[in-house]
């Protein structure tokens, strides 16, 4: 019963990013894509998540879990103290935490979900040692799943401009079907026309800072179409300190 951006797209990709609101399914997405690889042949998966609790309570145990929506004679095993999951057909999964990114060193296959990336603490070395450890040889190729409400990472940035990335945005409405109607009347009205809404119920990568002098509207909304004759042109620059992630961007007027 899922909704067509709930399945993985058609085409050679190697990333599919499936950015979307609260309550979207996106979880369950995750576990349908994997436990359908799973099943076709012994594979090991990579299953990343902030931390080790956050993929116990929505990846594996929660209600979009594998747990709860796999067949009972596919139903992988979960062996908490060893962070795995094990299939039937001897497909097994290892649970990864973006607070330790060198776990990922020793991880070698061709699955990965990476859940609520948006929420990681160190996405970029997450990332970049993942890609390492995607290296066995596929039926089609290795391949790895996004699901998140967005954060204006630029590694998330990067990843969706990506030649072999395909990127699904999807909002809190369309599973309205399958959710509490007062959530929606009573919770989601209250964030509809904000920023905060715009970002985790309609899945936009917010670049305006709150509080900035210029936002992406009034450029916009103000830009030239045919440009005057110059006679002076002024570039003000005020640079960033730090170089971590979150860390004051450079700003930079051009008059």
């Amino acid at each position: 019963w899922a909704r067509p951006k709930q399945l993985a797209p058609e085409g050679d990709w190697s990333t599919w990013v499936l950015r979307a609101g609260r309550g979207f399914g996106k979880t369950r997405s995750g576990v349908g894509w994997v436990q359908e690889r799973a099943i076709i042949q012994p594979r090991w998966i990579a299953l990343v998540a902030k931390t080790p609790a956050d993929a116990r309570d929505y990846m594996i145990e929660g209600p979009g879990g594998f747990l709860r929506n796999t067949r009972p004679d596919q139903r992988p095993i979960y062996h908490p103290s060893n962070r795995r999951l094990t299939w039937p057909n001897g497909s097994w999964a290892t649970i990864y935490s973006d607070e330790e990114p060198e776990q990922l060193r020793g991880f070698s296959g061709d699955t990965a979900w990476l859940d609520e990336f948006g929420k990681y603490r160190y996405p970029q070395d997450t990332w970049d040692n993942l890609q390492f450890g995607m290296r066995e040889i596929s039926a089609d190729r290795p391949r790895r799943l996004i699901t998140t409400t967005p954060r204006p990472l630029a590694i998330l940035k990067q990843i969706e401009r990506s030649t072999d990335t395909v990127t699904v945005v999807g909002s809190s409405y369309e599973n309205r079907g399958n959710l509490d109607p007062k959530w929606f009347d009573k919770t989601l009205a209250r964030y509809e026309g904000t920023r905060f809404g715009r970002q985790e119920i309609h899945a936009e990568i917010l670049d305006d800072v709150p509080g900035a002098l210029w936002t992406r509207r009034n450029l916009d909304e103000y830009r030239s179409k045919v440009a005057p004759e110059l006679r002076r042109i002024v570039v003000g620059v005020d640079p960033a300190v730090t170089t971590s992630e979150g860390s004051n961007e450079t700003g930079i007027v051009v008059c």
